[in-house]
């Protein structure tokens, strides 16, 4: 299998590292130099697609399927266009992506079909989340106290040109999900859990959700680290389940979306949905059930409906992002990836099972994501604060405490 993936950044990191997984060739097509993906792939090509049809054309019919991992809506509707007629398996499903693109008619669609959501300025009070409706990841993204702080946010919003959504602030775990659908048929795969930095931004995934930490709570001042099993009750997997599938066929979703929620009790609450290929959890999803989201797409769409998968845990595992800058090494957000080199495939670094960095010894900034396993959630999160620990001790860095760091609940933002 030859795969086109369009889009260098996080996304495509994602596509290509599980393409690779698969065992596919890839080829990545980025407007940048030296995008993040652009270490991981077979063969990158500079270029925008849409600027040289010909040229995109060939591109494109040299590929078994193509992927975009962008959120450029002219890039993705061009390719929309153009991909199936030339007669290459799309993945990708753009009426459904642009219902999902805005958290304002995300809404209305989880109104409509009657599912349990975050409340509405000004009736769900303070504590509230400001954010802009369309744009990606945490970017513009605050949690407000007071009606000043609420104005600021708002006009800072607005005068970039974002329509501006006020809603409840709900305290309690974040989860996320993948959906593969097609038509009537949908199959929601394995479930995990997401740990935020201060700046509400994914710092680390934590896969299976629901196992047992040694029947112990984290301990205080792990900066946002959570014991999933008492964290989340089954009955809220269930639920979860269960939105994912009623979501799927409310959006005719033919192809991969993404439900991220909040937890309280045994309610998830929706916060968003993303029709396309998330970046962060498909590779917690690959080491802890062996499921490689990607292959699966790839296997929903050529055959017209979604495969058979058993999703149950086999390993449990810890990815994280860690950044070195200033004598210091900090667990923070994903950001600090869209922003490193070319990165490399780096098997047994420093401890973890495999890391993508662009770590040089002794720079002066560098990033990289570890994934770490083991046998239970909480002995991997001891292997990946002993990475951790270790990376500092040889680099000689300050490594940065995570008790400053924000809760495990989060804002729903994560790309």
């Amino acid at each position: 299998m030859r795969a086109l993936v369009v889009g260098g950044k996080l996304q495509g990191t994602e596509a290509v590292y599980l393409a690779r997984k698969a065992g596919w060739e890839t080829v990545l097509a980025d407007r940048r130099e030296a995008p993040p993906a652009s270490g991981l792939a077979d063969v990158h090509v500079v270029t925008d697609v849409t600027a040289d049809e010909a040229r995109t054309r060939s591109l494109v019919t040299a590929c078994d399927v193509v992927l975009p991992a962008c959120e450029d809506d002219v890039t993705l509707a061009w390719l929309a266009e153009r991909v199936p007629a030339w007669g290459v398996p799309f993945l990708f499903d753009l009426d459904a992506y642009r219902v999902s693109a805005s958290k304002l008619a995300s809404r209305r669609l989880f109104e409509r079909l009657g599912l349990p959501r975050p409340g509405e300025w000004p009736s769900c009070g303070f504590p509230a989340v400001v954010k802009p409706s369309t744009a990606s990841g945490s970017e513009g993204v605050a949690v407000v106290h007071d009606e000043d702080e609420l104005a600021a946010a708002r006009r800072a919003l607005e005068a970039a040109g974002h329509d501006v959504v006020v809603e409840e602030y709900v305290p309690g775990p974040s989860l996320s999900l993948e959906v593969l659908s097609w038509g009537a048929s949908a199959v929601p795969l394995q479930v995990t859990g997401l740990e935020f930095d201060d700046a509400y931004d994914c710092k680390r995934v934590v896969a299976p959700v629901g196992e047992s930490e040694a029947g112990e709570a984290a301990p205080a001042g792990r900066g946002g680290a959570c014991d999933w099993a008492r964290a989340v009750e089954p009955g809220a997997l269930a639920a979860l389940d269960a939105a994912g599938v009623l979501i799927a066929e409310g959006l005719g979703l033919n192809g991969l979306m993404d439900v991220e929620v909040m937890v309280s009790g045994t309610e998830p609450k929706l916060l968003e949905i993303d029709a396309r290929l998330p970046s962060q959890t498909p590779t917690a999803v690959y080491w802890s059930s062996g499921l490689n989201i990607v292959e699966l797409l790839a296997q929903t769409v050529l055959r017209g409906a979604p495969p058979v998968v058993d999703r149950s845990p086999r390993r449990a595992c810890v990815y994280q992002h860690v950044h070195a800058a200033g004598g210091m090494l900090e667990v923070l957000g994903e950001h600090v990836m869209s922003a490193a080199g070319p990165l490399r495939l780096v098997p047994g670094f420093f401890g973890a099972d495999e890391a993508l960095t662009d770590y040089a010894p002794g720079g002066e900034e560098w990033s990289a994501t570890l994934v770490v396993t083991a046998d239970t959630v909480r002995e991997a999160r001891i292997r990946a604060e002993a990475v951790v620990a270790e990376l500092a001790r040889h680099e000689g860095l300050r490594p940065a405490r995570e008790d400053g760091d924000a809760p495990v609940t989060g804002t729903g933002d994560r790309r």
